[in-house]
């Protein structure tokens, strides 16, 4: 026979070092000072390119022509609170969500805004350095190094892709293990779930294959393993771990069920809307019922970088968001999920408040929005205030820092929780301080 494993090395490579409770040392994780955890789960939606604050949640209806734009303010569940147009679904749940109008940091460009949003480093890679094994870990990776997670589920995900920039890699940093290494990446779901061909890594088993006889050929692999002299043996212990975490992830089926979209109802699916965010976003649901901890969800393709020609992108691209959003928000609700999940909504940064010759908004992130909700996160807020044109903070600044220690906390972990890198230099998770205004 020859020695193949239904999951090859190289396969597992490309499985991403696979960061389930199997193939991971449990640490401990210590709770915030006088607080339990409020949130079991995560789910962080990172809408990389830069949204338009003043279009979405910052509206400003009594500025100049060139500063309100296209759009009118409409109310929402929330008496006081107003959204832009284009959210109109979202308005509907403003009562579950914290909006932080005062988000602020000084990086322009999109490589060093999403690390800091991801990492809440300052310590900035060149702008144009894609990943690299230096970088801070992202938020997925310190929870695969510190969560106890549950055999046969990954601890943390992402979809329906990675962030990209233009490069030879497309690696965007702050979204890998970075300085704990790769074994501490995410688990990347790769591909689009509104195609009828939706089957990420192909996590099913083949129909000859029973799960007995997975088992046998996992024996026999290790058998063999061990007669490969070849390989140097801390490498080939590492392999090992990643082999049986993959083994474990495709026996185990909680997974592939949660991807199987075919058990929801077409009312559900309509809600979500038939998109890559929105059945994106209801697969993020279904790994919150199965106890994922932390999904995460890239924007594709930096579509919200809006330089040019602001009002037709985002009537292509804000309404299958906006329905997909409000969609996630009442039906983590209506499920008794929301207490127990925090959903964050961000972008790297905001837009200017002024158009330019093009009709579109520049990077800005002197000013800008990021929203909460659930996990312990009181709704019906607006934090923070912007000037009349949306172009600077005027009180309770909040930098990206800042919500990371809010969602540590949220989460039951320290902000001040050390991490080592490579050379063992301790590393707090975040510098920022606990929203505790929010909760």
């Amino acid at each position: 026979m020859n020695h193949q494993s239904l999951l090859s090395r190289r396969g597992l490579l490309k499985l991403g070092s696979l960061s389930v409770a199997t193939s991971m040392v449990p640490r401990a994780a210590r709770a915030a000072p006088g607080t339990e955890s409020q949130a079991k789960h995560c789910i962080f939606i990172m809408l990389q390119g830069g949204p338009s604050h003043i279009d979405l949640w910052d509206p400003k209806p009594t500025a100049s022509t060139d500063v309100r734009g296209p759009f009118t303010t409409i109310p929402t569940s929330v008496p006081g609170i107003q959204f832009g147009e284009p959210m109109s679904e979202t308005s509907k749940v403003a009562h579950h969500l914290a909006v932080i109008r005062s988000m602020t940091h000084k990086f322009t460009n999109h490589i060093a805004g999403t690390y800091v949003t991801l990492t809440g480093s300052t310590n900035q890679p060149d702008r144009d350095r894609e990943a690299h094994a230096d970088d801070f870990p992202g938020p997925a990776a310190i929870l695969n190094l510190v969560a106890a997670g549950h055999r046969g589920i990954p601890t943390a995900v992402s979809l329906p892709g990675w962030l990209s920039i233009p490069g030879p890699s497309n690696r965007m940093p702050g979204q890998y293990g970075g300085f704990l290494g790769s074994v501490y990446d995410p688990f990347l779901l790769e591909g689009d779930p509104q195609k009828p061909d939706y089957r990420p890594l192909a996590l099913g088993l083949p129909e000859d294959v029973t799960r007995q006889r997975l088992v046998d050929r996992m024996t026999l692999s290790k058998q063999l393993d061990r007669t490969a002299h070849w390989i140097e043996a801390e490498l080939n212990q590492q392999v090992d771990r990643l082999t049986e975490s993959a083994y474990t992830l495709v026996s185990d089926g909680r997974l592939q069920r949660a991807l199987d979209l075919s058990s929801e109802s077409a009312a559900t699916k309509a809600k979500y809307g038939d998109s890559r965010i929105g059945q994106s976003l209801l697969i993020a649901r279904r790994l919150v019922e199965i106890g994922v901890p932390y999904v995460a969800y890239n924007a594709f393709n930096q579509e919200w970088d809006t330089h040019g020609n602001l009002k037709v992108r985002y009537q292509q691209i804000v309404p299958p968001t906006d329905r997909a959003f409000a969609a996630l928000i009442q039906d983590l609700d209506d499920r008794g999920l929301l207490d127990d999940t925090l959903v964050v909504n961000t972008g790297e940064f905001g837009r200017t408040p002024k158009f330019n010759n093009k009709n579109g908004r520049d990077h800005w992130p002197n000013a800008y929005s990021t929203v909460l909700a659930g996990g312990g996160i009181r709704g019906g807020l607006s934090w923070g205030q912007t000037d009349r044109q949306g172009g600077e903070v005027l009180e309770a600044a909040v930098n990206p820092c800042d919500v990371l220690a809010t969602m540590w906390r949220q989460l039951g972990l320290d902000p001040r929780t050390e991490i080592r890198d490579r050379l063992g230099r301790p590393h707090l998770i975040s510098n920022g301080r606990v929203l505790r205004e929010l909760t």
